[in-house]
C-alpha cells in the first residue's frame, strides 16, 4: 500500500467503523451524499477519518428523521446558522417525544400497579381503610339519566383527559350518592370520573376527601350482593354512611375473560364522628 493511503480506510474498514454495510456507503456515494475521498482507477476506494465525523452527522440527522435529500443540501451549504436552526428544531422535537414517552410510561406503570395489586387482593374481604385525598375529573350530573347518556359522557371524559395529557391509565369510576344507596338505586350514579394528577381550572373536578372508607369488592354484576355485605359491615361497626361511594374497576375486561369476571372496588365514605 502506498504511504499516503495508510492514513485512509478501505470501504470495508470504513463500513466497520461506521457499523453499516458497505452497500450503505455505495448508496451514499451514488446520491452524492458521502463519496470516498480517494477513488483509484483500479476501483479501490478510500475514506478519511474526517469523513467519519461527516458520517456521524448524517447518522444523527437520519435518527432525527431528516430525509437524505435534506441532509445532502445541509452538508453542501455548510453554514453555522443552518446547523444551529436545525439542531434547535430537532431538540424541541426530542423534548416532545420525551414528554410523550414519559406520559406513556406513567400509564403503563399505573396499569402495572393495578394489576399487581389485584393479584394480592382478597376480593371476598371487607375492610375499614384510611384513604388519602384524590382528585377526579367528573362528568356532568347524570342522576336519573338513561343509560344511553353514558355513550356521550364517557367519550367526553376520555377525550378530554387524552387531549390535555391528564390520562394516567386509571379506569373510569362512578360516584353513587348516599340517597341512592339508601334507596337501593345502585345503578343511579351522580357522576362518572377519571383520576387526574391535579385539579385543573375550567373543568369539573371533585376531591375525594381523605378519611375512613369501607372497602369491598363486587364481581361482575353482583352489585346488590356487594352493597348488602358492605352496608351490613357498616352497621355492625356502628358507623354511618358518608356522602358518596366511589366505584372503580380493579380488574376490567382487559384483564378478565368477560364482564362477569370483572372486579369492581367499592369505597364507601364513612361520616366522621
Amino acid at each position: 500500500m502506498r504511504e499516503e493511503l495508510k492514513k485512509y480506510f478501505t470501504t470495508g474498514e470504513f463500513a466497520n467503523l461506521c457499523r453499516v454495510k458497505k452497500q450503505t456507503l455505495f448508496h451514499y456515494d451514488e446520491i452524492g451524499l458521502l463519496s470516498p475521498q480517494i477513488k483509484r482507477e483500479n476501483g479501490y476506494r478510500y475514506y478519511s477519518y474526517e469523513q467519519f465525523e461527516v458520517f456521524q452527522v448524517i447518522a444523527l440527522f437520519k435518527e432525527f428523521g431528516v430525509p437524505l435529500k435534506e441532509i445532502k443540501v445541509l452538508l453542501k451549504d455548510k453554514k453555522p446558522i443552518n446547523m444551529i436552526t436545525l439542531l434547535k428544531e430537532k431538540s424541541l422535537e426530542i423534548e416532545e417525544k420525551i414528554k410523550s414517552l414519559n406520559h406513556l410510561q406513567a400509564i403503563i406503570q399505573t396499569r402495572l400497579q393495578l394489576a399487581e395489586h389485584a393479584l394480592k387482593t382478597d376480593f371476598s374481604s371487607i375492610s375499614l381503610q384510611y384513604l388519602d385525598e384524590e382528585t377526579f375529573m367528573i362528568s356532568e350530573n347524570i342522576l336519573e339519566e338513561a343509560e344511553q347518556k353514558y355513550t356521550t359522557v364517557i367519550p367526553e371524559l376520555i377525550h378530554y383527559t387524552q387531549l390535555h395529557k391528564l390520562d394516567r391509565g386509571y379506569p373510569i369510576g362512578a360516584m353513587l350518592a348516599r340517597d341512592q344507596i339508601q334507596k337501593r338505586e345502585f345503578y343511579n350514579y351522580e357522576h362518572l370520573y377519571i383520576k387526574i394528577p391535579e385539579e385543573i381550572e375550567k373543568i369539573h373536578c371533585h376531591t375525594r376527601p381523605q378519611g375512613l372508607y369501607v372497602v369491598g369488592y363486587q364481581k361482575g354484576a353482583e352489585t346488590e350482593h356487594a352493597y348488602d355485605r358492605i352496608i351490613q359491615f357498616v352497621r355492625e361497626k356502628g358507623l354511618k354512611i358518608g356522602e358518596y361511594a366511589y366505584e372503580e374497576y380493579v380488574i376490567d375486561e382487559v384483564m378478565a375473560d368477560g364482564i362477569e369476571n370483572s372486579i369492581t372496588r367499592i369505597q364507601l365514605q364513612i361520616q366522621s364522628q
